[in-house]
């Protein structure tokens, strides 16, 4: 239904009614009206010239035909005389405007337009395709964390420093043939050489050592007495036997121990009893290292006399060239951190350029906790490793094995 806008009250009140009101007489306005109200269904398809601008918006938008018609069909011709009382070219063509925009607003938000398919095909590619080398980035960094860690690797290094038991020679070896010629051969040493100056002098550390075991309380020690008119040599004698027997038996690190044990080796590898036994892949090691320039240490709970005796009196000869150095227990023990910090700073070299070999897992700690780069030898007879142990470091059953330095 069209709405126009009256002079009087009553036209006014007419307007609204859905209900034909008829005019008393028709006149010549009348009957322009009534040309306009049934001139207005025509404008569907055709413009006029009495109402342009309504024409014009119903080319341009196809919603307010459907309210025009509507407005046509409820109010008949001779019914809309009275409801159009003011000029046709003048307030008539506002309300006509006004419904045309009210009409058109549902129709934008209801019926999808094509237009906008263009902005959402426009916007969506831009985040994809900024997101995309985003996501190519990324991808290296997770594979470059894949990369084998501080853990399995080695780093260039100029000094190698290397334990004895169970890795440079077989445990056997030092179970099997050095430990037992000391126990068989002691009680018949220390008769033939108890006059010896040496002797006696290994024989009082050995009697200090005693002393402080007895006085802190450790198991099995037993003092060692000193010879004198009430005391015979022979009673000395079963004291030192029965000293060296329990702590050999408890494999103690201790230095008044592995220099007495080095003093009766030194006899067996001069006599020939004793040879040196090492892995057959240790020689070809030492080899490679001395051709790049690098020095070699022996890093050894055994005394370095001893030391010396194995790699001197060896089953391939005398391999003592091969060394820039040796070190012992009186350098530190070799499950303290510090003692390798010392060694360090004795060769003259920074922690992290030197290369630590052991069969030893606690010796491996120390020494990385000292900035050492360090190798686990997995040699048959060594104490086995956890799956830990085996994770968090270089275990070889070979120097061969040795990761090349990256």
């Amino acid at each position: 239904m069209v709405l126009t806008r009256s002079r009087s009250n009553n036209q006014g009140n007419a307007a609204p009614a859905p209900v034909p009101v008829p005019a008393p007489k028709p006149t010549a306005s009348a009957t322009k009206r009534k040309a306009t109200a049934s001139a207005a269904p025509a404008a569907k398809v055709t413009k006029t010239d009495s109402a342009p601008d309504i024409a014009a918006a119903k080319e341009t938008q196809p919603a307010p035909v459907e309210a025009t018609t509507a407005a046509a069909e409820t109010a008949p011709a001779p019914a809309a005389a009275p409801a159009a009382a003011a000029p046709v070219d003048a307030p008539a063509s506002i309300p006509a405007v006004a419904a045309i925009t009210e009409a058109s607003r549902p129709t934008k938000m209801s019926t999808p337009p094509p237009a906008m398919a263009a902005p959402e095909s426009s916007t969506i590619p831009a985040p994809v395709l900024i997101g995309v080398p985003v996501v190519a980035a990324a991808e290296p960094v997770i594979a470059s964390s894949e990369e084998p860690t501080v853990h399995n690797v080695i780093h260039p290094y100029d000094v190698v420093v290397s334990d004895i038991e169970g890795t440079t020679t077989p445990i056997v070896f030092v179970k099997d043939n050095l430990f037992p010629y000391v126990t068989s051969k002691l009680p018949e040493f220390l008769q033939r050489n108890w006059a010896s100056e040496e002797l006696k002098s290994a024989v009082e550390a050995l009697r200090v050592q005693a002393a402080k075991d007895v006085a802190e309380g450790v198991a099995n020690a037993t003092p060692i007495a000193i010879e004198s008119a009430d005391v015979t040599a022979e009673k000395v004698q079963q004291d030192v036997i029965a000293s060296i027997g329990w702590q050999m038996k408890a494999d103690r690190k201790i230095g008044a121990l592995k220099a007495f044990q080095g003093y009766m080796w030194r006899e067996g590898y001069a006599s020939g009893d004793l040879k040196g036994a090492l892995y057959e892949d240790v020689i070809p090691a030492f080899d490679h290292w001395k051709a790049e320039g690098k020095k070699l240490y022996i890093y050894s709970s055994g005394s370095i006399a001893a030391q010396k005796l194995l790699f001197g009196y060896s089953e391939k000869g005398d391999l003592l060239h091969y060394f820039s150095g040796h070190y012992d227990t009186t350098i530190g023990l070799k499950v303290e951190s510090e003692s390798y910090t010392k060694i360090a700073a004795d060769i003259g070299v920074n922690p992290s350029r030197i290369l630590f070999l052991s069969d030893n897992i606690h010796e491996i700690v120390a020494a990385k906790r000292a900035g050492f780069q360090a190798v686990v030898t997995d040699r048959p007879g060594n104490a086995p490793l956890t799956a830990e142990e085996r994770d968090d470091n270089i275990v070889v059953k070979s120097f061969l094995e040795i990761p090349k330095p990256q």
